[in-house]
C-alpha cells in the first residue's frame, strides 16, 4: 500500500531529519529551531509519520521517536529514507 502524500511540514521535517540523522537520532529541540516550529508541533507531526496506531490505523513508519536521557529524539527509518528517495 502506498503512503498518503505528505503535507509541506511533514515533507520538510522528514527531509531535514533524514539529512541530520547519522544514526544517533536528532533532538527535537534542534529540529524545531531549524524548521522554525514548536517541539509540540514536531512531536505531533512525527507521531503521524511513525508506526503509531491512531484511530486504529498504523502510520507509515517513516520516523521513530523516543525519549533519551530526558530529551526527545527522532530517527529517520529505512522506510522514511526510501520514501524520500522515491516520493
Amino acid at each position: 500500500m502506498r503512503a498518503r502524500p505528505l503535507d509541506d511540514l511533514e515533507a520538510a521535517a522528514l527531509a531535514r531529519l533524514a539529512e541530520l540523522d547519522t544514526g544517533d537520532g536528532v533532538p527535537l529541540t534542534r529540529l524545531a529551531k531549524q524548521l522554525d516550529q514548536r517541539v509540540s508541533v514536531l512531536m505531533r507531526t512525527f507521531t503521524m509519520l511513525s508506526d503509531a496506531r491512531l484511530g486504529g490505523v498504523a502510520g507509515p513508519g517513516f520516523v521513530r521517536i523516543a525519549e533519551d536521557e530526558g530529551r526527545w529524539r527522532a530517527w529517520a527509518t529505512p522506510a522514511g529514507r526510501a520514501f524520500l528517495a522515491h516520493p
